[in-house]
Parts: structure tokens; C-alpha cells; sequence
């Protein structure tokens, strides 16, 4: 007999919501950062540094409200890992752009949200 849709599903959605809480407490307790702050640092490294503020947002799936938020927050770091910058030919857009910091900090945490990923997810 086949597994119902919705029991994989939910058998899913239980080994996804365990791997987050496991990658949440390895970023807290070694980078001070917050999963979605690690997506957002760790796409902006995949695009080359830099990212549109709204191709961001609609990447890590957060409302305007809540990516405002996020980005202050990693703005407020000290170092920065971001910058903002208005965008040249578009007055209305904004460029995020991770700074050597960032890049630093995104690298440091990599194996280890790897090391996660193999353990629980593979």
C-alpha cells in the first residue's frame, strides 16, 4: 500500500522544520545569526555580492516589512556584512551588496550547515 500524499508531506515538513532548529542553534550560538540572516548573506554571496533588495525579499520569502527588518538588523552589525545602495538608473531600487565581512562571516558558518545538511538531510 502506497503512503497517502499529505503522510509524506507532513513526514517531510518534520525533517525540514528539525534541520532549520539544528542549523538555527549552530548559527546562534557561533555567528549570532538568525537562519533567514544566513539565507540572505548566503544567496547575496551566490549572486556575486549583490542583489536587488526585492529579488532578495522574494528569494528568502518575506513580506516588505520583515526584509526591512532583516536587512537593518545585518546593516547594524559591527563590522556591517551589508551595504545599501540606491540604484543608479532607478530611483525607486536598492542594491544589497555583502561586504568582505559578510563574506567572511558567510564562509565561516559553510561547512558546518553543510556538516548539518549531510547528517540529517542526505
Amino acid at each position: 500500500m502506497e503512503t497517502p500524499l499529505i503522510s509524506q508531506w507532513l513526514d517531510y515538513t518534520k525533517k525540514q522544520s528539525m534541520v532549520e532548529k539544528k542549523i538555527e542553534e549552530m548559527l546562534k550560538k557561533n555567528s549570532h545569526l538568525t537562519t533567514s540572516e544566513y539565507y540572505a548573506l548566503y544567496q547575496l554571496k551566490q549572486n556575486g555580492r549583490h542583489m536587488r533588495l526585492n529579488d532578495l525579499g522574494n528569494y528568502l520569502c518575506l513580506s516588505q516589512s520583515a526584509l526591512s527588518r532583516l536587512i537593518n538588523r545585518l546593516e547594524d552589525r559591527t563590522p556591517p556584512v551589508i551595504e545599501r545602495r540606491n540604484c543608479a538608473d532607478d530611483k525607486r531600487g536598492v542594491y544589497i551588496d555583502l561586504t568582505n565581512e559578510g563574506v567572511t562571516l558567510v564562509s565561516s558558518v559553510e561547512p558546518e550547515v553543510d556538516a548539518i545538511l549531510k547528517k540529517y538531510f542526505i
